[in-house]
């Protein structure tokens, strides 16, 4: 029996002591197997992400309300989102028997997303019908007033012709000069 040092300077094992190392080096049938699982879960990663976000989509309109069925006024504002202006008018004209600011959302998207001059005049009119019509300028607050005026004024440098008709009523009524700025 021969004797090989172990770590320890002290003691001595027997070779039949030692265990033997098994090999670490992975086998091919093993790491196909691994390649395979690993394959297999991307699929069915991927698979599941695809439907759920299907599912997902398709579960919001019914989330919101079980007998959800679209509107002509949907269709409305889809298109005047994607910056249809003739469709605009005719989300305007919908609104018209509503209250004047459930329409200023669409009136300043257009404005602001399409730089729209009738829309920037429809957020003067939406603003100052909210407060009440031909003394709404007075009532406002500075910052208000000053947001409804640049609108107009938008709206008139973009040749709005009932803009610059508004401007003009607006200036013979001799309103602060600071207000026209």
């Amino acid at each position: 029996m021969k004797f090989l040092p172990c770590r320890c300077p002290h003691h001595t094992l027997a070779i039949s002591q030692h265990p033997k190392k098994k090999s670490t080096k992975p086998t091919k049938t093993s790491l196909m197997k691994k390649i395979l699982l690993f394959l297999l879960a991307l699929g069915i990663g991927i698979f599941i992400g695809i439907n759920g976000h299907i599912i997902y989509e398709n579960r919001i309109p019914n989330e919101l309300n079980n007998n959800y069925i679209p509107t002509p006024l949907d269709s409305l504002e889809r298109r005047v989102w994607l910056g249809d202006t003739a469709t605009y008018w005719s989300l305007q004209s919908y609104y018209r028997e509503c209250p004047p600011e459930q329409f200023l959302f669409w009136a300043m998207y257009m404005a602001n997303k399409y730089d729209y001059p009738y829309a920037h005049e429809d957020v003067f009119h939406s603003i100052t019908d909210t407060y009440g019509g031909d003394s709404a300028l007075y009532e406002m607050d500075n910052k208000t007033r000053s947001f409804a005026l640049g609108h107009l004024k938008m709206a008139a440098q973009k040749g709005d012709s009932s803009a610059i008709e508004l401007l003009q009523e607006i200036k013979k009524k001799n309103v602060p000069a600071d207000w026209l700025k």
